[in-house]
Order: structure tokens, then sequence, then C-alpha cells
């Protein structure tokens, strides 16, 4: 039989870094080992140190004090950049025990450098274009009510026949 072994990953959830706006991470561990992982932590303190990014939701230093054999566990952080720039995401260091009391520690994949976009960047490029729109209605809008004028117009020349109901 094997002993406890921890497969750890970290993935961002979200799609882009900006300043001021949330980013998700996600954690996970996988025991691929035949026997139970005790007294597993995850830290990832030194990956985003206080003056650079806030902690919204969640934890970067997770204790949990089994993980059985064959199952997995998933924790979600929810961290917003104070600031903007390159960024390296570096990895975070899992420890465990085995049955036998042995200290295991191991790191997660490194998601590498990244891109804090800036806030106003940011909405230039990806927020939504209410201008745009706007600029199209008034484009389409008088194509549109002019073709009702006639619409009316050429209804009004005809006059309306009502057919009486025989019973």
């Amino acid at each position: 039989m094997r002993e406890a072994f921890i497969l750890a990953h970290k993935q961002p959830l979200s799609t882009y870094a900006v300043e001021n706006m949330d980013f998700v991470l996600e954690y996970g561990l996988y025991n691929v080992g035949d026997k139970p992982a005790q007294k597993v932590t995850i830290d990832d303190r030194h990956s985003f140190p206080t003056n650079s990014f806030e902690i919204v939701k969640g934890l970067l230093h997770v204790h949990y004090e089994k993980i059985p054999a064959g199952s997995n566990v998933t924790h979600s952080v929810v961290i917003r950049p104070r600031a903007f720039g390159f960024f390296n995401y570096t990895a975070a260091q899992v420890t465990y025990y085995t049955d036998n009391e042995n200290l295991h520690v191991t790191l997660t994949n490194t998601p590498g450098e990244g891109y804090i976009y800036r806030q106003r960047e940011y909405d230039r490029r990806f927020a939504p274009k209410y201008t745009y729109f706007i600029v199209f209605f008034l484009i389409i809008a008088p194509t549109t009510f002019g073709s009702f004028l006639l619409f009316q117009q050429s209804k009004s020349r005809f006059p309306v026949i009502i057919k009486k109901k025989t019973t």
C-alpha cells in the first residue's frame, strides 16, 4: 500500500485581474494515495501581501484535519488587487503528515506572471458600450418611425369594411 500523496493545484477562476475588483482563486487538493493525509495545510500568504491585495472572502492559510484516500478538497479565496501592473503569482505551500507522522511538503502549480488591469483600462476594453447602442438607436429610429408613418398613411386611404355576421 502507498501512503498518502497529495496533488495540489492553484487556479484563477476570474478571467482578468483588475484593480479594486474581486479576483477569485481556487485551490484543489487531491489525495491519490491509499491512506489518509493528516493535518493538511495550505499556505499562500506570501503570494498576496496585504499591502498589495485585500482579502475579501476566504483565507490564505487553511487547515484540514484529514483528507481521506482517493478524495479531494477545494478551497476558494476572493482577493482584491489594490494596484495595477505586472504581478508574479507564486506557488502555494502544502504540508501534510502521513499515517506514520512523516511531514511532507509540496507546492501547487504556479500560474506565473499576470497583469492587473487599471479600472479605467478594463472599462474601456471590456465594459458595455452604451454610447454605441444610443448612436445605433438614433440611426435606426428615423428609418423605423418613417416606415411606420408611411404604413399609417396608406392604411387611412382605404375604408374599413366591416362584415356583418349572419346567423
